[in-house]
């Protein structure tokens, strides 16, 4: 039943979004025929609900359902026959893509030039691995038994948005890199919330009433997360296309209105789930189910909708630009590329949302604000100073990732290297002494039916490799070695310089590293442990002098991808020069190893029971931690505590 209303009411909006818009529309010299035409956009409808039917089962299977139970083996058996269904609608819609871009009668059948669109041109090689995926997928998904199979598939399915994704709509734009980072995260999130609910609909009567009370809370919370992240994204999509009143008027405009108040009606739908559905499920179960069953379908109808005009818009011409086609055509190499200009002040006022960047930054503030505002209603403390640090860090991260270093690192070397030595040096500085691990481990519950929440992936995961490196602080040389080699010696520095996908990968694995290599900077207080950080620590200034002087020495090479995507901007100006990205790395890593061996230094004169920052001495058992240092600049931190770090 869920199925079918989303399907029915996805074509129902299909219908009148695709001949309103004008997609349906034939060309002049058409010989595809209008059976192309609508096959097309049908198979992207049938794409669209079927790749989120199979990602919102397996996240529901791998974050909401408990381990063992028939809701689980019911889940991902739904995941299985919808990817089936996703293989056929991708096959469908890259043969319809052929038949409409070649201009030819679907009479033709299989043809040579055919197999040519999928091996050589770049919407037929995105179409055939969109479609492999998603068979990929379907296999896997009647075969998952293990945690580990059923995570490292779920990341399989998101990446099977990815390629149709690359070649949609948002390559239109001038701002290729930020509208695809954009669409992706529109479309990875519209996945998670409309197939987490078709599937909950599927185990209503397979889950018991209590545990439909629990997962029904779990996928709110997932729900809310998308809403938030739907909004932005589609409000960034929106205002890269409509800038005009002519322009929201038109078909396009339109439709993408019609989107909005659709979105705005499942925000009131979540609202009514979220304070009175899911109260009346934990007073009255049997009915409430009920109750929450009736208000899911007819919830489920409006996403259809929503899926339906996604589909249409896909194929609709965005509204015209006030200039004309020839001058557009003319400067749109020149207005995709112009650079800042050369100045510090442009430098520090630069602005460029990154949607990814930016929802990560809002979330993270917003989980720790929680989780401090959790544990002072169950009456435990948490030091201030680590509130402090942890805002102060996510500023410096938005900061990176959306102003004036983010604009500046996509024209220039030096501005690139200059990025990725403040995620991987001066952000962890911050948010690593902030304790954000331990503070999940505090503040979220321990789940009792074997799922797999926040708390346990920490447990599971993150916590072994923060051991490891603590257990042998060596192992950070190889990380950051790994990190240096990765972001300037693989195929990732030219997909940094051309794309936001790329950029993205760089910085999270530049963020990610530099936390693991402070994180070993702390922990276990051990004298032997002490000096080998020590050393460690002369190992990584080593590792940067020789990464500096590197790019020093290669930086006409290593510009190249700049220089062929965006030229050389302002000529020969000692501030463009890429050989400046070596002095730019030696810098950061110069106040990052100050900082950090300044903490390796007062861990081991408190053990030793002598002065610390501040004056007065400690109990050996009350031994600071790296945080401490931070806690002695602020103002009615505690002078006696002890702290625990992640």
């Amino acid at each position: 039943m869920a199925g079918a209303t989303v399907l029915v009411a996805g074509m129902l909006a299909l219908v009148w979004a695709y001949n309103y818009g004008g997609g349906a529309d034939p060309g002049l010299l058409d010989r595809a025929g209008p059976a192309v035409t609508w096959v097309l956009a049908s198979a992207k409808l049938v794409f669209n609900l079927a790749s989120a039917g199979t990602i919102g089962a397996l996240v529901l299977a791998a974050f909401a359902l408990p381990r063992q139970g028939a809701a689980r083996e019911r889940a991902l058996r739904f995941a299985g026959w919808s990817a089936a269904a996703w293989f056929g609608g991708a096959a469908v819609h890259t043969y319809a893509s052929f038949l409409f871009i070649a201009n030819t009668a679907p009479s033709s059948g299989l043809s040579e030039a055919f197999l040519q669109y999928l091996t050589k041109i770049d919407a037929g090689r995105a179409g055939a691995l969109a479609t492999l995926i998603a068979g990929a997928v379907a296999v896997a998904c009647f075969r998952l038994r293990s945690p580990r199979l059923l995570a490292g598939t779920t990341a399989i399915a998101f990446a099977g948005l990815l390629p149709l994704v690359m070649k949609s709509h948002a390559s239109g734009g001038t701002d290729h890199a930020d509208s695809t980072t954009a669409i992706f995260l529109h479309a990875a999130t519209a996945a998670v919330w409309v197939g987490g609910l078709m599937v909950l609909v599927v185990l209503r009567k397979v889950l018991t009433p209590d545990q439909l009370d629990v997962t029904v809370r779990r996928y709110s919370t997932l729900a809310l997360i998308c809403f938030i992240a739907l909004a932005v994204t589609g409000s960034l999509g929106a205002l890269a296309r409509i800038t005009t009143v002519e322009a929201l008027l038109s078909p396009y405009g339109v439709i993408v209105l019609a989107k909005l108040g659709v979105l705005v009606i499942l925000g009131v739908f979540g609202a009514v789930h979220r304070h009175w559905s899911i109260n009346r499920m934990e007073k009255n179960p049997r009915r409430g189910g009920r109750l929450f069953a009736v208000l899911a379908v007819a919830e489920l109808g409006v996403m259809g909708a929503a899926s339906g005009m996604a589909a249409a818009l896909a194929r609709t011409e965005p509204p015209a630009s006030t200039v004309t086609r020839a001058t557009r055509e003319a400067g749109a190499k020149e207005l995709a590329t112009a650079p800042p200009g050369p100045g510090l002040v442009e430098y520090l006022s630069g602005w460029a949302p990154d949607p990814l960047w930016s929802l990560v930054c809002g979330f993270a503030v917003f989980a720790y604000l929680a989780g401090v505002r959790r544990l002072r209603a169950d009456g435990r403390s948490w030091p201030p100073y680590r509130t402090v640090l942890w805002l102060a860090g996510m500023a410096v991260l938005f900061v990176v990732t959306n102003g004036g270093v983010h604009v500046y690192q996509g024209y220039l070397l030096n501005a690139h290297v200059l990025t990725q030595m403040m995620l991987t040096a001066v952000v962890p500085l911050l948010l690593v002494p902030a304790a954000p691990l331990t503070l999940v481990r505090r503040a979220v519950r321990a789940r009792t039916d074997g799922s797999t929440g926040v708390k346990e992936f920490v447990e599971r995961t993150v916590q072994p490799w923060l051991a490891a490196v603590r257990r042998d602080p060596v192992l950070a040389i190889f990380i950051l070695a790994a990190c240096l080699i990765a972001t300037y010696y693989t195929p990732l520095l030219e997909w940094a310089a051309a794309g936001q996908a790329g950029y993205s990968a760089m910085s999270l694995l530049a963020l990610l590293s530099g936390c693991l290599t402070t994180a070993a900077f702390t922990g276990t207080r051990s004298p032997g442990l002490i000096r080998q950080r020590l050393l460690v620590l002369a190992g990584i200034g080593l590792l940067y002098l020789f990464g500096g002087w590197k790019i020093v020495e290669q930086a006409p090479a290593m510009e190249l991808p700049w220089y062929t995507a965006v030229g050389k901007p302002w000529g020969l100006l000692p501030a463009a020069a890429a050989e400046l990205g070596g002095p730019v790395m030696w810098s950061v890593a110069a106040l990052w190893l100050a900082v950090t061996g300044a903490l390796v230094l007062i861990r081991r004169d408190a053990r030793a029971g002598g002065p610390v920052s501040g004056g007065g001495s400690r109990r050996a058992d009350a031994i600071p931690t790296p945080a401490l240092v931070y806690a002695a600049q602020i103002p009615g931190a505690p002078a006696n505590l002890r702290v625990e770090t992640d």
